[in-house]
C-alpha cells in the first residue's frame, strides 16, 4: 500500500522506475487518490500522470471493515483521520505500508517500509 507522499514525489524528484508494477501488488487508499487529485497546485500534465499511475494501482474503497479499523486507530493514536484510514486500509488489506511519513510509520501497527527501503530490495 503506497502512501500519498510517495506518489506525489516522483512527479518532481523521485524515480519509481525500479518498482515493477506487473510483478508486485501495489495499491492506494481512496483517500490517497482523493488527496492526490485535489492537490491545489496540480498541473494538467501532473494530473494526467497521476491518473495513468492510479490506473495501474489498485484503489481500495472505504469499506465497513476499513472504517471500523480507522475509527479504532484514530481513537488510540494521534493520527489524523486520513492517515488513520490509510493505516487501516493497509492493515485490513494485509499490505505493507510504504511511506516516508515518520509519524504514520511509527503509529502504524502493521508492517511499513520507506520507498528507499522498497527500491533497495
Amino acid at each position: 500500500m503506497v502512501d500519498i507522499c510517495l506518489i506525489r514525489m516522483p512527479l518532481s524528484t523521485r524515480s519509481t522506475a525500479s518498482l515493477n508494477y506487473r510483478h508486485n501488488r501495489y495499491a492506494v487508499s481512496v483517500v490517497t487518490e482523493m488527496e492526490l487529485l485535489s492537490w491545489p497546485s496540480l498541473t494538467g500534465k501532473e494530473e494526467a500522470k497521476l491518473k495513468a499511475l492510479l490506473q495501474n494501482l489498485g484503489v481500495i474503497q472505504l469499506e465497513k471493515p476499513i472504517q471500523d479499523a480507522a475509527i479504532k486507530i484514530r481513537r488510540t493514536s494521534s493520527l489524523k483521520l486520513p492517515d488513520s484510514i490509510i493505516s487501516a486500509t493497509a492493515l485490513i488489506g494485509r499490505f505493507v505500508l510504504v511511506t516516508d511519513d515518520q509519524k504514520l510509520s511509527d503509529r502504524h501497527i502493521g508492517n511499513s517500509v520507506t520507498l528507499d527501503d522498497l527500491i533497495s530490495k
